[in-house]
């Protein structure tokens, strides 16, 4: 498990100087200020979200100082947060990151379920509170004049982020999804209610994807067939051959005891009529007071039963753990800023950041392996030891090459202290899913 001599070159690879250099130029990051380098300039603001309390400009030019080893202006350091060209660079800065994740590279998860699926990948978003200045910039809702709504795409294998989006809160979920073709075929999507567009669950599967969400309680597909349910459901379609709407035979508010498996066709309003059947698969599921629990999915019936699609969609859960990471010890609510550029540049660092995050843990303990509870490392606690070690990883990052070996045990062993599962035992959807799940290839 020691492959503590990797950990430099890993973030090097994750924040190369001379890519960030170039991306800095590409974007035209330099223009006068030439003071202010694109490479140093992104690594120290990542780091400094890393920090305790509410860490702004001024914890970004104290890295800055630390990593270049010369001190720099207020007032030239903090204009640099000011412009798109700065909100562009960190974006690209993640999007370089995180692709050799979503392109495969990595090692395929030690776990039953990565037979099945290349990836599973949950998508969902949370909203950041910013000043009420940025109201029009980024109207809010009801809740707050301004707000920023951040998206995120993770692999449960590992919590790895592979994707993300910002967008003023007011704008509806249903209306931000990645690009398809970001993800490998064959991957599992997951997503919530929220995202749910009858038009984008035929372009899932046409993409060569698979999607497992929950559906409105108040929709009212039309039911062509059924896999299981009632006898007098069987016989009511029977009946009417070209189908049956869901809610004349089942009331949303009705209470269910066993699972239902359904044949439905979905109807989009957004396209023409002769074009918008959209078949899927519905399952309900007995809640725990009965209440309905309905999942759409492109899963084959014959392989996903519902009782094994109603634990794999547990896993969705992984993202807002994710969320709570950022937030907790990422910094991702705290936005030092009244300007809208800076903030946005404060919240791709978060992202980069847990890009770092990751990085550190695949050298505590192989990502193939960083699934679940059963993990010997955390991810998630990886960030919140950082927290305490981040000033001792920069001496390993500036430090003379003979001084390296010595710094670079501490920090690990530092952080290896913080991370260790104390109980691998402990049950969750990953373990619970690996009798439940059909043979893989």
């Amino acid at each position: 498990m020691n492959r503590y001599d990797s950990l430099v070159p890993a973030l090097n690879l994750l924040l190369p100087a001379r890519t960030l250099a170039l991306l800095g130029r590409a974007v035209q990051f330099i223009q006068r200020l030439r003071t202010i380098q694109a490479s140093l300039f992104v690594r120290a603001v990542v780091l400094s979200r890393f920090g305790h309390g509410n860490p702004g400009f001024s914890e970004a030019r104290h890295w800055y100082s630390r990593l270049g080893g010369r001190q720099v202006w207020p007032r030239p350091f903090q204009k640099r947060f000011l412009s798109a060209a700065s909100v562009a660079l960190f974006e690209r800065v993640f999007e370089t990151a995180v692709r050799p994740w979503r392109t495969g590279a990595r090692e395929r998860a030690r776990h039953p379920l990565a037979r099945l699926f290349p990836d599973v990948v949950v998508w969902d978003s949370t909203l950041v509170q910013v000043s009420d200045r940025l109201a029009r910039a980024f109207k809010g809702t009801r809740a707050a004049a301004a707000s920023l709504k951040v998206h995120v795409a993770i692999s449960v294998f590992g919590l790895l982020p592979i994707a993300a989006r910002l967008v003023p809160a007011n704008l509806h979920d249903m209306e931000v999804f990645p690009e398809l073709t970001l993800f490998r075929k064959g991957s599992l999507l997951l997503f919530d209610k929220g995202f749910v567009a009858y038009h984008r669950l035929r372009e899932i599967s046409e993409a060569g994807l698979h999607y497992l969400c929950p559906m409105r309680l108040n929709g009212n597909p039309i039911v062509v067939g059924v896999h299981k349910g009632p006898a007098w459901l069987r016989r009511k379609l029977k009946k009417s051959p070209e189908g049956v709407r869901l809610r004349s035979l089942l009331p949303a508010r009705k209470r269910i005891g066993t699972s239902w498996d359904l044949d439905v066709v979905l109807w989009p309003k957004t396209q023409a009529y002769a074009r918008q059947a959209v078949p899927a698969r519905l399952v309900l599921l007995p809640g725990p007071k009965l209440e309905q629990r309905p999942y759409l999915t492109s899963l084959s019936v014959t392989t996903w039963t519902p009782a094994v699609l109603g634990e794999l969609y547990r896993l969705r859960w992984q993202v807002e753990l994710v969320f709570k990471e950022l937030k907790q010890h990422l910094n991702l609510e705290s936005m030092p800023s009244k300007n809208r550029h800076a903030v946005q540049v404060f919240v791709w660092a978060s992202l980069i950041a847990l890009a770092l995050s990751r990085t550190v843990a695949s050298c505590l303990q192989p990502l193939a392996t960083l699934v679940g509870l059963a993990s010997k490392v955390r991810p998630i606690l990886v960030s919140r030891a950082l927290q305490g070690t981040v000033r001792l990883l920069a001496r390993v990052l500036t430090a003379p090459s003979s001084q390296v070996g010595a710094l670079l045990r501490l920090f690990m062993e530092e952080v290896l202290s913080e991370v260790r599962t104390l109980d691998i035992h402990r049950e969750d959807s990953f373990r619970r899913l690996v009798p439940l799940l059909p043979s893989g290839p």
